[in-house]
């Protein structure tokens, strides 16, 4: 409810710093990303010598690290399996009643993984982000979405069983 009123407000033609912006939306996209992210693990090659854990992995080694692990870890995000936009709001959003599950952001910008990091940080990220900011408030927008499932289905079965009816809002 919240996140269509802040896209209905939006105007006509759609302004990149009012998408971009948008708070709820922003932590809606965020949340969903960390839920189901779009790369279930990645690959680095090690520059350095590293001793983590007691294990001493060596320079060139590759390095293989589940996203999906980092984007679930009870030590930066709680209650891991649940879907809570209040994590990504800002402290002063009226939608944040918890301020307990908001996530301490140093931690979360090192171990929010969905679109890599640093120098090998996907090049097409802000495309990406744009692209869904701008389908989900067009959808929203000319669209009622009435959600008929709303299961999670986890591991094997894999990804969500929502069922939605779509249909055009009267003008």
């Amino acid at each position: 409810a919240e996140l269509e009123k802040e896209v209905i407000s939006f105007r006509d033609p759609l302004d990149f710093d009012e998408l971009k912006n948008a708070p709820v939306m922003t932590a809606f996209l965020t949340e969903m990303w960390r839920m189901d992210p779009p790369v279930a693990r990645a690959q680095r090659m090690l520059l350095n010598d590293v001793e983590f854990s007691g294990f001493n992995a060596k320079k060139g080694m590759l390095l293989t690290y589940s996203c999906h692990g980092a984007l679930k870890n009870e030590e930066t995000y709680a209650s891991p399996y649940t879907f809570d936009i209040q994590r990504f709001l800002p402290n002063d959003h009226p939608l944040l009643l918890d301020p307990k599950i908001r996530s301490d952001s140093n931690k979360v910008s090192a171990t929010y993984p969905v679109f890599g990091g640093g120098s090998r940080m996907c090049v097409g990220n802000h495309f990406a982000k744009l692209e869904l900011r701008l389908f989900l408030t067009r959808l929203l927008q000319k669209y009622k979405l009435v959600v008929r499932n709303s299961e999670k289905a986890h591991f094997p079965v894999g990804g969500w069983k929502n069922e939605f009816y779509i249909s055009p809002k009267q003008e």
